[in-house]
């Protein structure tokens, strides 16, 4: 009865903080991408770990992780948390907490630590001890930021362990914009070369890196605009500022509803559920598929049988029916990857980033 007491408290808090700022995919402050390279073979093996995930969650729902059948090595799980307190990644990491500490049989508690675009507290993590006492929250500025400034880590200093959630980008246009698919909006885009204009959530960001991905596959030439997040760039494409805008369908859906923006497609692996007409890039010809992922890292060289206690707490929290609720209504989706379905996802975006930083100008000097 005290840990449902627990683990409600916790939840009503993660949505307390909720209405300070958007949840769900949240903005490039705290997200980036899954950007597979410009292949079918890429698409299909990102699909092929959502089934993986969604799988691993019914197991998980058929009864095979038990509360207390694990003997955790510490006394504690410290979750660092590079990202600030309040946006998106800290709001889901919290509301997962305490399924987490029932399910391992000691506390977890989140310790944010924010600043230098991610990078201290990237670097704080890699840097503890991987005794199974801390972990890390992994979001895609772990591979982006190695690129653009002088850091002292890479995704490779890291014990992958898991992932838990995943949204995409999809382009966006003005509503009574002259082209009503990518078809056309490329054609138009060829036809008048540097006239587009793509809002996107920062420089070196992963909508600055999605739209320069998909240009280069589509063969066009736009010019990119950075804004202070996913909100404020789906904003300027709903004031007439910009004319072209590949951010989450989250991010849109007000400016769709309002009938100010249309959607030409996502670029996810496959439709997503919410949007069933929507085509996909990858069904269009342009494989630039973008996954903003959230998960956990530890420091390298865990113990592989942590690891496996670790990746059972996640799912087990991912199975809570009151941390499925505040995902629903927080519009997080779930996308479980194992270690190795995550290491292989890291090492297909690490290689779009170290791409996208040449030829963006981004590179460190």
């Amino acid at each position: 009865m005290m840990k449902n007491v627990k683990k409600i408290i916790a939840l009503l808090a993660a949505v307390a903080m909720a209405t300070t700022g958007l949840a769900g995919c949240g903005s490039s402050a705290e997200s980036s991408s899954e950007a597979a390279p410009a292949s079918s073979e890429a698409a299909s093996s990102a699909a092929s770990e959502q089934a993986t995930s969604q799988e691993a969650s019914s197991e998980a729902a058929d009864g095979e992780l038990v509360p207390g059948t694990v003997k955790y090595p510490v006394k504690q799980l410290t979750i660092t948390c590079p990202p600030a307190a309040g946006g998106g990644t800290d709001l889901l990491i919290r509301a997962m907490t305490a399924s987490m500490s029932e399910y391992l049989g000691v506390p977890v508690i989140v310790q944010n630590k924010p600043g230098a675009g991610m990078a201290i507290g990237f670097s704080a993590g890699m840097k503890e001890k991987p005794d199974g006492s801390s972990i890390t929250a992994a979001v895609a500025e772990m591979l982006a930021v190695p690129y653009v400034s002088q850091v002292d880590f890479t995704y490779k200093d890291f014990t992958p362990i898991c992932n838990f959630n995943s949204c995409y980008g999809s382009l966006a246009v003005a509503a009574d914009a002259p082209y009503n698919t990518v078809e056309e909006f490329v054609a138009y885009a060829k036809e008048h070369p540097g006239e587009i204009r793509f809002s996107n959530s920062g420089v070196g960001g992963n909508w600055h890196v999605l739209a320069a991905a998909f240009a280069d596959a589509a063969g066009i030439e736009v010019t990119h605009v950075p804004f202070d997040g996913g909100g404020p760039a789906a904003n300027a494409l709903a004031g007439g500022n910009v004319e072209a805008c590949e951010v989450s369908p989250q991010e849109l859906d007000v400016h769709v509803k309002s009938g100010k923006v249309k959607l030409l497609c996502t670029f996810s692996p496959e439709r997503l559920p919410e949007l069933p007409d929507l085509p996909t890039g990858t069904e269009l010809g342009y494989d630039t598929i973008l996954t903003i992922f959230r998960g956990f890292v530890g420091p390298k060289d865990m113990d592989p049988e942590v690891v496996k206690m670790i990746q059972d707490a996640t799912q087990y929290a991912l199975n809570d029916p009151e941390v499925t609720s505040f995902m629903e209504t927080q519009h997080y989706t779930k996308n479980y990857m194992n270690a190795e379905e995550f290491y292989a996802m890291l090492e297909r975006e690490d290689a779009i980033y170290a791409d996208q930083a040449v030829k963006l100008g981004l590179t460190k000097s």
